[in-house]
């Protein structure tokens, strides 16, 4: 995907549409994407990265991790980046809803729906942190499926995201 970029960029260059100057700086401005926003960096990990492995330290759940683990880099991250404050309350806001989500399915057993829900939230918990993460790698912010909004993202997130 970045490479289509670039090369679409080059292409751009090639035809005279595109000066050198506009192409470096909008190559960067692809790549510096990809690295963390302008070379920011957290503990020594790039924006980007230390927001997909919040998306990813959730899978910790069976530890206890799971809910610990994303709360403590969002609270250690998010007075440096406001990339990695977005993402962070977009976490919290899935982890409570999921929350809630298990506790309704949870009651429902007793009339057998709760059963097939849960199934389903146990599949989504697992599905969501990973586009989640691929998401966040790529700089983009991503607002789980299903998940009420506790902690106000919304006006934060762009209008437009690829795909």
């Amino acid at each position: 995907m970045i490479a289509d970029e670039i090369e679409r960029l080059h292409a751009l260059k090639v035809a005279g549409t595109l000066t050198a100057e506009q192409f470096e700086r909008a190559k960067e401005q692809i790549l510096t994407a990809v690295t963390g926003t302008d070379g920011e960096r957290i503990c020594g990990i790039g924006v980007n990265a230390w927001c997909a492995l919040m998306h990813l330290s959730q899978m910790l759940w069976w530890t206890g991790a799971g809910i610990v683990a994303p709360i403590a880099m969002w609270i250690v991250g998010r007075q440096q980046s406001r990339l990695v404050d977005l993402q962070g309350r977009i976490i919290i806001n899935w982890m409570i809803s999921s929350l809630i989500y298990g506790l309704v399915s949870g009651m429902l057993v007793f009339v057998a729906v709760g059963v097939p829900m849960l199934a389903v939230l146990g599949i989504l918990t697992m599905i969501l942190p990973l586009i989640g993460a691929l998401r966040a790698a790529e700089g983009y912010p991503w607002r789980y499926w299903l998940s009420l909004e506790f902690l106000a993202t919304e006006e934060e997130l762009p209008n437009e995201i690829p795909y």
